[in-house]
């Protein structure tokens, strides 16, 4: 009897600790908010009537990604690889994060959902 309840006792924290540990694992979104916008090479940012737009002709080359909403406000992305190669009018899950060495608040996107064209 003692056996099964040590054997018990063990598997039962062993679950405890697995479950502390895997909620602590991946990023934390619980701030993040739904954007709709335009994600656009830094090069390829141009402004038009006090608003800034994206002009993919420039054929932009630039490593910086940024986030221009549908009000024309620009914002720099700081995890680029989150981006999938998309481009273009996109939905984003995101958060302002201010990164490591930078002066002003980055977006920190976790998710990225493409628009179909005409909406």
């Amino acid at each position: 009897m003692k056996t099964i309840a040590t054997l018990f006792v063990f598997v039962l924290g062993s679950l405890v600790l697995l479950c502390g540990q895997q909620s602590g694992q991946g990023p934390d979104n619980s701030q993040a908010k739904e954007m709709v916008g335009t994600i656009c090479n830094a090069d390829n940012v141009t402004q038009a009537g006090g608003r800034s737009t994206c002009d993919e002709s420039k054929g932009g080359k630039s490593a910086d990604w940024v986030f221009i909403s549908d009000e024309g406000k620009v914002t720099k992305i700081a995890n680029p690889e989150a981006l999938k190669g998309m481009h273009g009018k996109m939905k984003v899950k995101a958060q302002m994060k201010k990164m490591p060495g930078q002066d002003q608040s980055q977006m920190y996107i976790y998710d990225v959902f493409h628009i179909p064209a005409g909406m």
